[in-house]
């Protein structure tokens, strides 16, 4: 008997990558005949020709499915709503369509994986620039600080994970949840493996650090471990302010004064985000997105 994985991509405005997506997801498992899938796309209500595309696709391919949202829900629901679509006999797989991470992937590695083990990809080299690299590099190590470690870093949600997990997250009810962590969180047991990302070809990210989506995505993993996170911060203001009242009243240094003032300012402004976030997240829950 054949085993099967879902692959759920969602998308907002790729029609100049969802051609090239479909064909290397379908040419990677021409390769092997002990592996049946099937590719369901996530429209989050987009603008340009990428529906148009993937209804022609359909038709030639009967392992595609196509989602259209009514309206933009963002990433995290589009995603939620694929895993409604999967049967939870299946494997399931989460990645982009931009071709910064290899389709290829999945195919190639979904045999090896043994029973109930979730296959997380990881960067050993990303092809950003040196600004994301940075920024991003800093997020995931506060991340697996905040975690003692049960993030991993420079993971995403692009993972292969068991049918025992998709019944889980078929269940999630959290809205915004941070899927790297949530897939690792219902998994038993683990695997890495390390791949190269690639530079964006066509289109722009829509994870930036001048958009919501990088900050929303970084403060829902801190929510995972959001007790440890509230009281790290606490003490290093203690510290900090404290440190700061040494240096006002006996050394006068304005430089260093200037610079601790700004650090606690950073903790305090964290502190809050926090908050905001804990208090939203236990105020709502999963959003249903409306399809046609």
């Amino acid at each position: 008997m054949k085993k099967k994985i879902s692959i759920i991509a969602s998308f907002y405005n790729e029609e100049e990558n969802i051609n090239t997506f479909i064909s290397r997801i379908n040419n990677s498992f021409k390769k092997s005949n002990r592996i049946d899938y099937e590719l369901i796309f996530i429209d989050d209500s987009s603008n340009d020709l990428s529906n148009t595309l993937i209804k022609k696709a359909c038709t030639k391919n009967k392992k595609i499915k196509l989602i259209t949202l009514k309206k933009r829900y963002g990433h995290n629901p589009s995603v939620q709503t694929g895993f409604d679509f999967v049967n939870k006999k299946n494997y399931a797989a989460v990645i982009d369509c931009d071709l910064q991470d290899q389709p290829e992937l999945i195919a190639k590695n979904f045999l090896k994986i043994k029973k109930e083990q979730t296959l997380h990809f990881v960067r050993k080299k990303r092809e950003d620039s040196l600004f994301q690299r940075f920024y991003t590099y800093i997020a995931y190590l506060v991340l697996h600080f905040i975690s003692e470690k049960k993030i991993i870093k420079n993971a995403s949600y692009f993972k292969i994970i068991p049918p025992s997990v998709v019944k889980k997250i078929k269940k999630n009810t959290e809205t915004g949840p941070y899927w790297n962590y949530l897939f690792t969180k219902h998994s038993t047991q683990n695997k890495i493996v390390y791949y190269v990302r690639k530079k964006r070809i066509h289109g722009s990210s829509k994870f930036n650090i001048f958009t919501l989506n990088p900050w929303r995505y970084f403060f829902s993993g801190i929510y995972c471990f959001k007790e440890r996170f509230i009281n790290i911060i606490l003490w290093l203001l203690i510290i900090n302010i404290s440190i700061l009242l040494l240096v006002f009243y006996n050394f006068y240094n304005v430089t260093l004064a200037l610079l601790l003032t700004l650090l606690t300012l950073l903790l305090i402004t964290s502190l809050v985000i926090c908050s905001f976030v804990i208090y939203y997240k236990k105020k709502n829950k999963r959003i249903f997105c409306k399809y046609k």
